[in-house]
């Protein structure tokens, strides 16, 4: 008999975190699992790790590759995976011991070819562990038409781009010959297609899963890499291809989608702001990006163009580059000061309909 769910974790150098994170899957009261461990390359004891696991625990498969990177680790488990269903860890998270039972159950009663649930996000800033939760309602998207008309609901919040809080029907992802991408964010790269001819979807409303935001003993980088701005151009354009694909026109589920970009745009200058570079280097960054047709579009078409937050994008609408800069710097003292309300704050700005 196959087994019911195989899980598939890519794995470089993560040490320090992959005990606790393969124990969590191992430790799952869905015991018919197959597990495949793909070290990608590691430098330190992460391929040691797991050959120890394969060795103790026959689910355990431990798989090694010359480092090709996180989306081609995840194709290798793809080609070996036998469950009825996949499962994508992240090897430095970890998953409560009843997530993979109740995803199972869900989507064998609804028979669902992709099941998508809520997570917990957990930080480590100025010597403080916090968390926060995010988690949506429960719902059955029955048909085609029934998902594409609501899937922009998940977009903005993290829930549709990550693989690890989804699990997906093998025979669909098979039969429509889907990888992941070799390209940056793969991930919702990955899920676009998984998405783009989907009929059955449900989302359940438990947050079992933790998502390590930020690590103790991690800093946050000020290089800023100047292939970001092409990389997020790319990747709205895929989401907007499928909804072209999908030839949807209504003017309200598009003010969510190009919202998703506009805030990406502001996420985008603010690490510019919080950046060592030369202030006209960041002018000249700055400048580039509020001009580009694309970011116009997003803050004219998108939903922050409404209400308090609208009067907050004027300066970007309008390209006044130093005070998109300055709030930027604002952004930034905020989410180094203040931590915990940031974070809580973006949620409910992500989740938020209004």
């Amino acid at each position: 008999m196959k087994p019911k769910i195989t899980v598939i974790a890519p794995v470089y150098n993560v040490e320090e975190y992959l005990e606790k994170s393969v124990s969590s899957i191992l430790e799952q009261t869905l015991k018919d699992i197959e597990v495949i461990l793909v070290d990608d390359g590691s430098s330190d004891a992460s391929g040691a790790i797991i050959d120890d696991f394969a060795a103790k625990d026959n689910r355990v498969i431990g798989l090694h590759q010359v480092n090709a990177g996180a989306a081609a680790a995840r194709n290798t488990g793809i080609k070996r995976a036998q469950g009825k269903y996949l499962y994508f860890l992240d090897p430095d998270d970890w998953l409560e011991k009843t997530m993979l039972q109740k995803m199972y159950d869900f989507a064998e009663e609804h028979q669902l070819q992709l099941t998508i649930t809520g997570f917990v996000n957990e930080y480590y800033e100025k010597e403080k562990a916090f968390s926060v939760k995010n988690v949506m309602s429960k719902r059955i998207f029955a048909t085609q038409n029934d998902f594409r008309l609501h899937a922009h609901e998940y977009l903005n919040n993290t829930f549709l781009a990550v693989p690890w809080n989804k699990l997906y029907k093998t025979s669909y992802l098979k039969n429509h010959h889907l990888e992941f991408p070799q390209v940056k964010w793969d991930d919702l790269h990955f899920n676009m297609e998984v998405i783009r001819n989907i009929e059955r979807v449900g989302v359940l409303d438990i947050a079992e899963y933790h998502f390590f935001r930020s690590r103790p003993g991690s800093e946050t980088t000020k290089v800023f890499n100047e292939k970001l701005f092409a990389n997020r151009i790319q990747q709205f354009k895929h989401i907007l291809a499928v909804y072209d694909d999908w030839k949807i026109s209504d003017n309200i589920i598009l003010m969510y989608v190009y919202n998703y970009y506009a805030l990406r745009m502001i996420q985008l200058t603010q690490e510019i702001a919080d950046n060592n570079m030369h202030i006209s280097k960041k002018k000249s960054y700055v400048k580039k990006i509020l001009s580009d047709p694309l970011t116009q579009s997003a803050f004219k078409k998108g939903k922050s163009n409404k209400g308090l937050i609208g009067v907050f994008m004027i300066p970007y609408r309008l390209r006044m580059v130093t005070t998109v800069l300055a709030i930027g710097k604002v952004i930034s003292f905020v989410k180094a000061h203040f931590s915990v309300l940031f974070y809580r704050a973006r949620i409910h700005v992500q989740k938020s309909k209004e």
